[in-house]
């Protein structure tokens, strides 16, 4: 019966937005359930796909980079505050710059909020971006 009961509010938690299993390990200890519930409901989900840091950690840096503008450091520091492997983030970020536009997303960055000169290098460095990253623009005509 304890296990029915984490394993709904574990689903409940995942229909809000996907999390890593350190991160619902935390939650479900949190609301009380013994360590051996948390396994077998996080074995559980895992099994039946609800459950899976390498996709949660793609979605999560792909919409940070593409929709949010973030680079792929402070992308980095967020997955690690959510507690996903490192091995995960470093694979992840790789894919997502790889399949990514890159220099197209920091032009519309750039003209979303109207940056010019010195501002764009110091905004993208503040949004996680290496120099090699936005020297990207150089390349493809935005003054930086």
């Amino acid at each position: 019966m304890r296990i029915a009961e984490a394993l709904k509010y574990a689903k409940r938690l995942l229909r809000f937005r996907m999390r890593s299993k350190v991160e619902l390990r935390e939650r479900l200890l949190m609301k009380g359930f013994d360590l051996e519930t948390v396994e077998t409901v996080i074995v559980e989900l895992e099994k039946l796909g609800y459950l899976d840091d390498e996709k949660f950690a793609y979605l999560y840096a792909s919409d940070m980079l593409a929709v949010h503008g973030y680079g792929p450091l402070r992308i980095r520091v967020k997955l690690r505050q959510l507690k996903v492997d490192s091995d995960i983030i470093d694979r992840v970020i790789e894919r997502v710059l790889r399949e990514t536009d890159l220099k197209d997303i920091l032009k519309k960055i750039v003209e979303r909020k109207k940056l010019e000169g010195v501002e764009v290098k110091e905004y993208l460095f503040r949004r996680g971006f290496t120099q090699r990253e936005i020297d990207l623009l150089e390349e493809g005509g935005v003054e930086t």
